[in-house]
């Protein structure tokens, strides 16, 4: 589907159907990433990011020329599978590395 410029392009959603969480860690009392793999497919280096409006799944970046920030890639998810994503990630993470004060 062809866009003007300016306009929003369509989102085409990932599905999780199949894929595996891997290297579950803590990193701060905010952020938490992870790798998810299957399908053929390795997203690495994803984030779950405990924002003002809640979490939500956040791809890496990586810091450009200009001092800005960049997504290194980019990949949507529905909302009900990002719950999924979020909820799986937070069951994996070791206990010993969440710290009891954290309200994840």
């Amino acid at each position: 589907m062809a866009n003007k410029a300016g306009t929003d392009k369509e989102k085409v959603f990932f599905s999780i159907k199949g894929m595996t969480l891997a290297n579950v860690r803590q990193l701060s009392e905010k952020v938490i990433a992870f790798s998810m793999l299957g399908n053929g497919l390795g997203l690495y280096n994803l984030r779950i990011v405990k924002g003002e409006k809640g979490d939500f799944v956040a791809a890496p970046q990586e810091k450009g020329k200009d001092g800005k920030y960049y997504n290194v890639y980019a990949v949507y998810f529905s909302d009900e599978d990002q719950k999924k994503i979020i909820a799986a990630v937070k069951a994996k993470l070791p206990k010993e590395e969440a710290p009891a004060d954290i309200p994840f």
